[in-house]
């Protein structure tokens, strides 16, 4: 694998008001290539959305300030720097979803770990944001006791956007003539507890 091209990105930036130009990197694989699979991938950061400018982060900060089931459009319309309501909601929901989805493989990963990890306590009328949050920091205690080493921890939204790249993959891995997908929960253990993350 090596870099293939730095291309340029649009996001928009609710603190401007304005897309504002960022840097991704494109990578090649020339084995991929060779196995007719996809050789060129962009790598985006946690916080970009794939295909869209609407930045992950702002999506995620809505969630956190608007626990709430209905969607206050004037508020949503500020921090994603959109006016149709139809956009808004789209992201405001698969934003709540996506975000459940984390909790509930991140979960997972914890259930399997019983001498290293414990689930984080779920209390009533805990915000979709808080609970992953309660369930990062259990995954971040579990990979120190794990290695009794201190380590850099992923924040909450990485985690959420390695679950929003893996539901958007277009072309699973393709085995023998039949289509795999590396279990999500496998892919989260291995960013929770890999040194190299």
């Amino acid at each position: 694998m090596r870099f293939h091209a730095y291309l340029g990105r649009l996001i928009w930036k609710n603190d401007t008001r304005k897309n504002d130009r960022i840097t991704i990197v494109a990578i090649f694989c020339p084995t991929a290539k060779k196995n007719g699979d996809q050789y060129t991938k962009r790598i985006l950061p946690a916080f970009v959305t794939p295909e869209c400018n609407i930045m992950l982060s702002n999506a995620m900060e809505y969630v956190a300030q608007c626990p709430q089931e209905r969607i206050n459009y004037a508020k949503a319309e500020i921090l994603l720097g959109v006016g149709d309501p139809r956009t808004i909601r789209r992201h405001i929901l698969r934003g709540r979803q996506i975000v459940e989805k984390t909790d509930l493989e991140l979960t997972q990963v914890l259930s399997g770990l019983p001498g290293f990890a414990r689930l984080p306590e779920q209390k009533p009328g805990v915000g979709r944001l808080e609970s992953l949050a309660a369930t990062v920091g259990e995954i971040e205690n579990a990979a120190t006791r794990m290695d009794g080493a201190g380590r850099v921890e992923v924040p909450a939204i990485g985690y959420v956007h390695v679950v929003y790249a893996f539901e958007r993959a277009r072309n699973p891995v393709k085995v023998r003539g039949i289509y795999l997908k590396t279990p999500l929960n496998r892919v989260l253990s291995n960013l929770a507890f890999d040194d190299t993350s």
